[in-house]
C-alpha cells in the first residue's frame, strides 16, 4: 500500500501460478462462546446438545462425499470458532477427516480462538495430518481486544503460539485487524513487535467493517463510537505493512503476507477460482461449473443428516465468469491472468476492459506484463474502485452484446 510503489510485487512469482491446490474442502463450525462486535458471519451459540448432533450431521455429510470419490487437496476448519469445540467432538471430526482424505492432501489448517484452544487439542489435531493453525489475534491491544468483543488476552496468543512451537506445529498464521476506532499508531507498534515475538508464517490483515447488524455498525449509526477517518486507516495500513515487510513477509493478496513460504494454499484456490466444496451449515461450494450454498440453518442442517438443503443455486455463465475473474484475481500479487480470462470466456480482456486498464495504468495503479494484469502498491488502496469500474465494464459490453 505504499503509494506509487510497485516494489513489493518483485517476488510475486514466488506465489504459484498454476493451481495445484484444487479442489478444497470447507468445514464450516458455526458455534462460538459470543459474537464479536465486527461479525455478521452464520454463527451460532455454543449448546452442548447441538454441539454434538451438528457434528454427527457434519460427519454424515462428509463420509457421503467420500464414498462418492470427492478427494481435496486442501482443508479448511472454520468457523465460527472451531476450537471451542468439546474435546470428544474435536476428535470425532478431525479424526472422521482424517480418515476420510488424508491421502492426497496438501495443506490442512484449523481456525483457533485463543482462549479455546489447549495443548490437547493441538496435539490431537497434529496426530491427525493437520499441518497448519490459523489464530485470531486481532490485535495486542487490550483496549481493541475488548472493544472488538474478543474474549482472550494479549498474553494468551503469545501463549498458544508458544504451544505451537512446543508441539512442533509445522505451520501457523495470525490474523489482525486494522482501523478500529480509537487504534493508534503506538498500538500498531505493539502489534508489530509481538508479531516479531511469535513469528508466524503468515500475516491476515483486514481492515474493519462495519457490516449492518454488527454491534459495530450500530454503535456508530447511534453516534455511539467515531469511526477512523480514511486517511487515518490507510496510513496505519501502510505502517502495519512496512513493518511487516521490514520483517519479512511479503504480501502475496491484499490481505496476506507471508514469508518462508507460508501462503496458504487453501485460500489461493479460492482467489484461482479453483473447485471446492463446503461441508456444514451454510457453507459454500463451487464445482463442476456449479455453485450453492448449504442452507444457513443449524437446526435444519441438523436434521437433515447429512443431505442439507441446497440454495442460492447457480451455473455461472461468462458475464459471471469474467465478473468472478476481476474480483478474484485482482486481489493477487500475481493479478489477474488474462490468457485464463480468454480461455475461460472466449472473450479478450482488452476488448472490454482495454480503455479502463490504459487509465489506471497511466495514474500508477495497474501494471501489465504478458499475459498478467497486477495493481501497484497504489493500486491495492483503491482496489474497490478499480475492480468496480472493470465490473461496469464487462456488464456494459455483454449487454451491448460484445
Amino acid at each position: 500500500m505504499v503509494s506509487g510503489s510497485t516494489n513489493r510485487h518483485s517476488g510475486r512469482k514466488d506465489v504459484i501460478m498454476q493451481n495445484d491446490a484444487s479442489p478444497g474442502l470447507y468445514v464450516h463450525v458455526p458455534f462460538c462462546r459470543s459474537r464479536c462486535t465486527y461479525c455478521d458471519f452464520h454463527v451460532a451459540a455454543l449448546r452442548p446438545g447441538v454441539v454434538s448432533e451438528y457434528v454427527a450431521a457434519l460427519v454424515a455429510e462428509i463420509r457421503k462425499y467420500a464414498d462418492s470419490g470427492f478427494r481435496p487437496r486442501t482443508i479448511f476448519v472454520g468457523g465460527g470458532t472451531p476450537s471451542a469445540l468439546p474435546i470428544d467432538e474435536w476428535k470425532l471430526l478431525l479424526s472422521t477427516l482424517s480418515d476420510s482424505f488424508s491421502g492426497d492432501l496438501v495443506e490442512w489448517t484449523i481456525e483457533a480462538n485463543p482462549e479455546s484452544i489447549c495443548k490437547d487439542k493441538i496435539q490431537i489435531a497434529l496426530g491427525l495430518g493437520v499441518d497448519r493453525f490459523s489464530t485470531g489475534a486481532q490485535t495486542f491491544s487490550e483496549k481493541g481486544l475488548s472493544l472488538m468483543g474478543r474474549r482472550h488476552d494479549a498474553e494468551r496468543v503469545s501463549t498458544v503460539h508458544q504451544w505451537f512451537s512446543e508441539c512442533g506445529v509445522p505451520r501457523t498464521s495470525l490474523d489482525l485487524i486494522v482501523g478500529w476506532p480509537g487504534q493508534d499508531l503506538e498500538s500498531i507498534e505493539v502489534d508489530l513487535e509481538s508479531v516479531r515475538s511469535i513469528d508466524p508464517d503468515h500475516i491476515s490483515l483486514y481492515h474493519l467493517s462495519y457490516e449492518a447488524g454488527t454491534w459495530l455498525h450500530a454503535m456508530r449509526e447511534r453516534g455511539g463510537l467515531k469511526p477512523l477517518l480514511d486517511e487515518s486507516c490507510i496510513e496505519y495500513s501502510n505502517t502495519f505493512l512496512n513493518g511487516l515487510a521490514d520483517q519479512g513477509y511479503q504480501r502475496y493478496e491484499v490481505s496476506n503476507l507471508a514469508k518462508r513460504g507460508g501462503a496458504s494454499l487453501h485460500n489461493l484456490n479460492y482467489w484461482l477460482r479453483g473447485e471446492y466444496l463446503g461441508v456444514g451449515s451454510g457453507a459454500a461450494s463451487f464445482l463442476k461449473g456449479k455453485r450453492w450454498k448449504n442452507k444457513p440453518d443449524v437446526s435444519a442442517y441438523i436434521s437433515k443428516a447429512g443431505k442439507p438443503d441446497q440454495v442460492d443455486v447457480e451455473f455461472p455463465d461468462s458475464q459471471r465468469t469474467m465478473t468472478e475473474l476481476i474480483m478474484l484475481q485482482l486481489r493477487l500479487a500475481v493479478g489477474l491472468d488474462t490468457r485464463l480470462f480468454s480461455e475461460l470466456t472466449s472473450i479478450d480482456f482488452l476488448d472490454v476492459c482495454g480503455g479502463s486498464l490504459r487509465i489506471f495504468a497511466e495514474q500508477g495503479l495497474l501494471v501489465q506484463e504478458a499475459d498478467r494484469i497486477f495493481a501497484t502498491d497504489s493500486g491495492f488502496d483503491l482496489l474497490d474502485s478499480i475492480i468496480l469500474q472493470f465490473v461496469e465494464d464487462v456488464e456494459k459490453s455483454w449487454n451491448a452484446g460484445t
